[in-house]
């Protein structure tokens, strides 16, 4: 009888890392450089994050510091500050913001486009209400009623104006009322429209012209000598001699004797002194 063959194989099998176990070796070997490289970059990052939220942290200490020493002086000089000796630089300020929020030549216009005839202001202010609103307060006068309601019924036509407000009004001594009003101004008042204002009728007769009187003739101008100067005697004027029908001198001029010769009448008139018999 024949021995069977027998197949044996001492050797492993063949496997991936006994094919391949340099290849992965060094495979390994790369992938923990990789992840020690890595876990030391992280620990870098944290050390480096924390060094910069440490010196955040120490100059929020130092602004936390300055902030409460600039606290403690605004404070005392707040206590050490003297409110009535500030009282006149605040109510500068005061009035410098009531000037800019409404300017006079505005208010000025508005109010002119507004007169009736017949009417006139005679005090014109402007204040500052509770909700820091401008209020122009008028006090005028009026002739009549009808001119005090025109006056009132424009101004409640203008837009610059939020509501009128009348105060007071009283009929004053011969004739004519006298009236206050109060006007809110509007915060942001609209653009400044332009109306004629309104005249009295063109049918109004022309005034009659008044006779313009004569101006006075100017009086002769007289000599009036100085102190102590010598006064010359005017020199003396002959007297006009009669006209003599038929005579000598008729007709004739005399002539007019000098300063220092007397005057004498001409011969043949009956002037002429005659010797005593």
């Amino acid at each position: 009888m024949a021995v069977p063959t027998l197949h044996l194989n001492l050797a492993p099998r063949p496997n991936l890392w006994r094919q391949h176990h340099r290849v992965l070796g060094w495979a390994a070997l790369g992938l923990g450089l990789v992840f020690l490289l890595g876990s030391l970059g992280l620990t870098w990052r944290a050390y480096h994050q924390a060094g910069r939220a440490g010196r955040d942290a120490v100059s929020l200490t130092e602004e936390t510091r300055r902030a409460a020493r600039s606290e403690a002086q605004i404070q005392a000089s707040l206590q050490g500050m003297d409110a009535t000796r500030e009282q006149a630089r605040w109510k500068l300020a005061e009035r410098i913001l009531q000037e800019r929020s409404l300017p006079w030549s505005r208010v000025t216009a508005e109010l002119e486009q507004c007169m009736a005839p017949g009417m006139r202001l005679k005090g014109l202010q402007r204040t500052r209400g509770n909700a820091q609103q401008v209020v122009m307060k008028i006090k005028g006068e009026a002739q009549t009623r009808v001119a005090e309601a025109a006056f009132v019924d424009s101004l409640r036509t203008a837009p610059v104006f939020t509501e009128v407000i009348l105060e007071r009004e009283a009929e004053r001594q011969g004739g004519g009322w006298d009236f206050e009003l109060s006007l809110p101004a509007a915060a942001v008042p609209p653009p400044f429209v332009f109306h004629p204002v309104k005249t009295g009728s063109a049918t109004a007769e022309p005034p009659v012209a008044k006779p313009v009187p004569a101006a006075p003739r100017p009086a002769p101008a007289v000599h009036v000598p100085a102190p102590g100067a010598a006064r010359l005697a005017p020199p003396p004027t002959a007297p006009a001699a009669p006209l003599v029908p038929g005579g000598k001198g008729a007709g004739q001029a005399q002539p007019i004797p000098a300063e220092d010769e007397e005057a004498r009448p001409p011969r043949g008139s009956r002037y002429t002194k005659r010797p005593p018999r």
